[in-house]
């Protein structure tokens, strides 16, 4: 079933409050947001402030992303793994305890993770475990070992954990696969954005060379049923607070957080109504 509500992800490059980002994509015109799920962050309040102040600003919550900054200890023995573990079940139960419907889940981080094992399998499966008890849906997130997704998802079958597709991942990582097609019985979560082919930029659709004539296509074949979301980001800060180098080709230089969500709701809207 198609969704148009316009989603969009809570953190979107500008060192800015959540108070006041929230406010803004709200002015904006969005009516649902993506949340940073995580222990702590720079730019972020403590997890019962995020689902409020997105109540306070009209927004519905279509999921939140699940820290990642350690996932790759979880496939490695040792404390640490298990550490993380711990704390990721933690945080599964507490979007269970304030209505999160869904979580976006990283399996691997970097270019070159641990290889697959039973050990990190039985750790996102625990995980799985916890979801299904707080009655959240796991989506996993496919990145820059795209045959990660695959493997687990042919371990863990289809009953307990959905996918999330990442179009601008699928489009410069792995180009040659057709992740939504592949996944389309299981699509839970969606990140929308651009990029050259070359990056992983985070552009505003329309702003890069994605076809998302195709996208749109297969995201209306496949069972996904929730909000088409933004997942867009302005290379000035990342949400750990770091500031980033500006970019040459950066096509929202000079551009103030207003704008950029105004130019960001209008290729939405084109998006949904296939006029992109």
């Amino acid at each position: 079933m198609f969704d148009p509500t316009p989603a969009m992800a809570g953190w979107f490059g500008y060192p800015l409050e959540l108070d006041d980002r929230l406010r803004l994509i709200s002015e904006a015109g969005f009516r649902s947001v993506l949340l940073w799920w995580a222990v702590e962050s720079a730019y972020e309040p403590p997890i019962p402030k995020k689902v409020e102040t997105a109540a306070k600003h009209g927004l519905g919550v279509e999921n939140a992303h699940l820290q990642f900054a350690g996932v790759n200890s979880l496939w490695e023995p040792g404390y640490e793994g298990e550490r993380y573990c711990t704390e990721m079940i933690g945080l599964i139960a507490e979007a269970g305890i304030y209505g999160v419907p869904r979580l976006v889940v990283h399996l691997t981080r970097t270019a070159a993770p641990p290889v697959f094992n039973e050990l990190g399998f039985s750790r996102f499966m625990r995980m799985a475990e916890a979801a299904e008890k707080a009655g959240v849906t796991l989506a996993f997130e496919n990145l820059k070992v795209p045959e990660r997704l695959y493997e687990f998802v042919a371990a863990a079958g289809t009953d307990r954990i959905g996918v999330c597709f990442d179009a601008g991942h699928n489009h410069c990582f792995c180009p040659e696969r057709r992740v939504c097609r592949d996944f389309a019985p299981i699509i839970k979560a969606v990140h929308l954005h651009d990029n050259d082919g070359t990056r992983d930029a985070h552009n505003i659709p329309g702003d890069g060379t994605i076809d998302w004539k195709l996208v749109r296509r297969e995201l209306l074949d496949s069972a996904y049923e929730g909000a088409w979301s933004l997942e867009i980001e302005h290379p000035l800060t990342d949400k750990f607070g770091k500031s980033l180098l500006p970019r040459e080709d950066d096509p929202y230089f000079g551009m103030g957080p207003e704008e950029y969500l105004s130019r960001a709701f209008e290729a939405h809207k084109r998006l949904t109504e296939s006029s992109l």
